[in-house]
């Protein structure tokens, strides 16, 4: 699917979809509880994904009037075949779940064209360390078969994922023996909060030292109902259309733990009008002259296709750095970025471990691809709100990941696009 976007002005108030880091979570956490309740949970490819692989483990869920009712199960014992589809955080957290199953059968957990390029070496044989028996390539890259079990232990890991750190704080708590995880280095570490969060509201104890973690073993979930806030990556879309073509209020926005809430902080700090009214749950982002700024994304970088679609207007550079772990994302998306921006004509030079653009004040248009990752077509399409002639984004139906209302809400607002 093509959608054409042309320059708009865009005006009104919207509500982002609710997070899907926490819906993936809570979901996991609730099937492993005896009953629970997931309200306000984000309805996505990737979310189901971990739904299914959820029931493949013996939860039973079913849909209530506020999101899913979960029964869930106390003896993993997994079998067959589980798809995740495009979601790395489907197939990593079920790598550490699947590695509690007391199936003497492997379980094969695989993924799309895009998932099967990722790598999840240092996660795989972490797991392997620990007991469980999982085959692989050599970079363990999807398909894998796995069968448990782990048993506690002194772990050290360097993470070139937040997901593998996730995905031992969800099943070290489940093995026999307390473990110590120790990360020497990750990515994206606001993530490592969400999973925490997620498993203090699921009555598990995991005793915190800045990196290091100290996790008794055999303990049991009892989350009872968690309620999904909304998605920060998904409104930095909504903050950036504000930004660039008029005057949007996002509502339902409250603090949480999410780590890209500093779209925010970064917006305010390229010269754009961002007032949040935290008490309300509110943020109104209108029209800004913006500027170039430095940005460190280790933490943030499902930010960065946001942070560079405003760079590409803002006047001067903008240098985004540390964000070498972009390139293991559903596509290279440093690669991705620097395509799509050369695309439509802006100045910019890619970095291994990130971006620097030139912004040019305006957009004479062009087409664009999502290359079938979802947070470039959304990041791209707001382009064509302020283009000369307009921005053709290339399947764009990738957005159903993520946001699949979006371009529903873009027009909600005014925008011209078809």
């Amino acid at each position: 699917m093509d959608v054409v976007v042309r320059k708009s002005v865009v005006e009104g108030e919207a509500t982002p979809p609710p997070s899907k880091s926490y819906t993936h979570r809570a979901l996991i956490a609730a099937s492993l509880s005896p009953f629970a309740r997931v309200q306000n949970p984000l309805i996505s490819e990737d979310t189901l994904a971990t739904l299914n692989a959820c029931r493949s483990i013996g939860a039973a869920a079913s849909r209530s009037k506020d999101g899913f009712s979960v029964e869930g199960v106390q003896n993993i014992r997994a079998k067959g075949y589980i798809y995740a589809a495009n979601s790395g955080t489907t197939l990593r957290l079920f790598l550490g779940i699947l590695s509690l199953s007391t199936s003497p059968r492997y379980v094969v957990l695989d993924g799309d064209s895009s998932l099967r390029k990722r790598p999840n070496h240092q996660l795989a044989t972490t797991l392997n360390r620990l007991g469980s028996d999982i085959i692989g390539d050599e970079e363990y890259r999807a398909p894998l078969w796995v069968r448990g079990v782990i048993k506690g232990d002194y772990v050290e890991i360097a993470a070139k994922s937040s997901q593998f750190i996730s995905s031992l704080l969800f099943a070290l708590p489940l093995a026999r023996g307390d473990s110590v995880l120790k990360v020497i280095s990750t990515k994206s570490k606001p993530y490592i909060d969400i999973t925490l969060h997620v498993l203090e509201e699921s009555g598990i104890e995991v005793e915190r030292e800045d990196f290091n973690f100290y996790i008794p073993g055999g303990q049991m979930y009892s989350l009872r109902s968690f309620s999904v806030p909304s998605d920060f990556s998904s409104a930095s879309y909504l903050i950036a259309a504000g930004l660039l073509a008029g005057d949007v209020r996002i509502l339902n926005m409250f603090e949480s733990k999410q780590g890209d809430q500093k779209i925010v902080d970064i917006a305010r700090e390229m010269g754009g009008s961002v007032k949040w009214d935290k008490e309300k749950g509110e943020i109104r982002a209108q029209k800004s002259e913006l500027e170039g700024v430095e940005v460190d994304a280790a933490d943030i970088p499902d930010l960065v296709p946001t942070i560079a679609v405003l760079a590409a207007v803002a006047r001067g550079k903008t240098r985004i750095f540390n964000a070498e772990h972009l390139r293991i994302k559903e596509i290279d998306r440093i690669e991705g970025i620097y395509s799509n921006l050369r695309a439509l004509g802006v100045e910019v030079e890619k970095k291994e471990d990130g971006l620097v653009i030139t912004g040019k004040g305006r957009i004479e248009g062009g087409t664009v691809d999502s290359f079938g990752d979802h947070r470039m077509a959304l990041a791209f399409s707001l382009l064509g709100l302020v283009s000369e002639r307009g921005v053709v984004v290339r399947n764009a139906e990738a957005i159903s990941v993520s946001f699949p209302n979006y371009f529903d809400i873009l027009k909600s607002l005014g925008a011209d696009l078809q």
